[in-house]
């Protein structure tokens, strides 16, 4: 019995990518909504080229990110994501974001570090509506070395995510997140709409941040890139 189910999975997970086509997002799930990350990783070989983030899929349940804009500013950067489950219906993966910065300035040196652990799981709850869900956990730490006096600070943070992805046709989406940071008590909401065509994506919305006692910020939002297959 646990031998017929466990075919049973890779029939149902493997179906979708025999027929898969190349015309907009079709057999190409989204890796992000509107700023959270969702539970699918990019196919084995697959890129991506935006205005700073790239990302590569190495298999086809492993990518690798970086935003190369944020090296002139001598921040390095990477992003790892793990599929452990990755089919139409449903994925979920493991990431992990981190973040290195050490400048000299002055009389002294300024560095920091950051990691960022998450979770993110998808399911379909119909043929055209999909529910991302997604958890993360920030550390922070700085060091600051400046006229032979040494401080040393760290933080660490907590927020959970929401998002719904709502396909209109092959090429048209809309896409909603809402994010919480718990330990900051601060609210993201936002909302837009997705584009892809065979290469091109495009990405336009608003989003509204709301950090405890601080008023309300509404930003808009922005994303191009291109999706290559292997």
């Amino acid at each position: 019995m646990k031998i017929l189910a466990t075919v049973l999975v890779i029939i149902i997970c493997a179906s979708p990518a025999l027929h898969a086509q190349k015309d907009g997002f079709e057999g190409r799930p989204i890796t992000e909504n509107l700023f959270m990350q969702t539970g699918n990783t990019l196919h084995a070989k697959e890129f991506i080229i935006g205005i700073g983030p790239i990302a590569y899929g190495i298999t086809e349940n492993f990518q690798i990110g970086t935003n190369v804009l944020l090296y002139l500013f001598q921040y390095i950067n990477a992003d790892l994501k793990y599929s452990l489950m990755d089919c139409e219906s449903q994925a979920f993966a493991l990431g992990l974001g981190f973040g290195s910065l050490n400048l000299s300035v002055g009389g002294g040196d300024i560095s920091f570090i950051s990691l960022s652990p998450y979770v993110a799981y998808t399911t379909a709850i119909s043929s055209k509506t999909r529910l991302h869900l997604n958890g993360n956990y920030s550390y922070f730490e700085g060091d600051a070395d400046i006229e032979d006096a040494e401080a040393i600070a760290s933080a660490s943070g907590t927020s959970i995510s929401a998002g719904i992805e709502q396909s209109v046709s092959n090429r048209t989406k809309f896409v909603a997140d809402v994010g919480y940071d718990i330990t900051f008590e601060g609210l993201r909401v936002g909302g837009g709409v997705l584009l892809g065509w065979e290469v091109f994506r495009l990405k336009v919305g608003v989003q509204y941040f709301a950090p405890k006692d601080v008023d309300g910020l509404v930003l808009p939002y922005v994303g191009l890139w291109w999706r290559f297959d292997g």
